[in-house]
């Protein structure tokens, strides 16, 4: 937790500023701003390394944001269902740690590699929307319509791997450890495609509904660093 107040100060300004934005630009409705501020604080309070945590919130949503809107389309307002289906695994990650603050680490490794799952699948999403090759599902490898739940592309595939990769120079920036950093960036490509699998089997046969699909792939993120930090580090 930050013990600076003249850092808290700041940040608590910069939430104060995304929200106003945000709402203005009608990027997010009221409750999603409100879920968006509720993981910045999070990130904050428990986080291990509140700047850095926090910076990782404002990097996914920014970079997510400049995606969904350059250069040909602009994207509905986003609203709770929406922040909550990308935001709330990373969330989650950060809770046990007032429990169990001593394997604050290996969770913040989780919070990473649920950020980079959800960055990867949105860079995926929208990016991929501009492949000039027509999408295959992914459980069957047939070619489908643009759009279809499931579809996905080289050039989304590429995308989800920049996406984790930019997560992954930050986890490095901050430890120096390439084999963790490596980690948090097959985080993303394993948490985009889960979102893939799940969206294919059962977004498409109307069992689960986009924010279950992408809340599947953002914890499977997260797990697929939790896992592999709890087993070699």
């Amino acid at each position: 937790m930050l013990s600076n107040t003249v850092e808290l100060t700041a940040l608590l300004f910069f939430l104060a500023l995304f929200s106003f934005i945000s709402y203005k630009k009608k990027l997010l409705d009221f409750e999603g701003i409100l879920i968006g501020n509720a993981v910045g604080l999070a990130a904050i309070t428990y986080g291990p390394n509140p700047l850095i945590d926090f910076g990782i919130v404002v990097v996914f949503f920014v970079i997510g944001e400049v995606a969904s809107n350059f250069p040909k389309k602009k994207h509905e307002e986003r609203n709770i269902w929406n922040v909550i289906g990308n935001s709330l695994p990373a969330l989650i990650t950060l809770l046990p740690i007032i429990v169990f603050p001593e394997n604050s680490f290996l969770f913040e490794l989780a919070f990473f590699g649920a950020i980079s799952a959800a960055l990867a699948d949105t860079l995926s999403s929208e990016i991929g929307y501009y492949s000039k090759s027509k999408p295959i599902m992914i459980t069957t490898l047939k070619p489908v319509a643009r759009g279809t739940d499931g579809g996905v592309t080289l050039l989304g595939e590429g995308a989800a791997l920049f996406g984790g990769l930019i997560i992954g120079l930050v986890h490095f920036f901050v430890y120096q450890n390439y084999f963790l950093a490596g980690i948090i960036v097959l985080a993303g490509v394993v948490g985009s495609n889960s979102d893939s699998i799940a969206g294919g089997l059962f977004e498409t046969k109307k069992i689960l509904n986009n924010t279950q699909v992408n809340m599947i792939g953002s914890a499977c993120g997260a797990m697929f660093c939790f896992i592999l930090g709890l087993l070699l580090i």
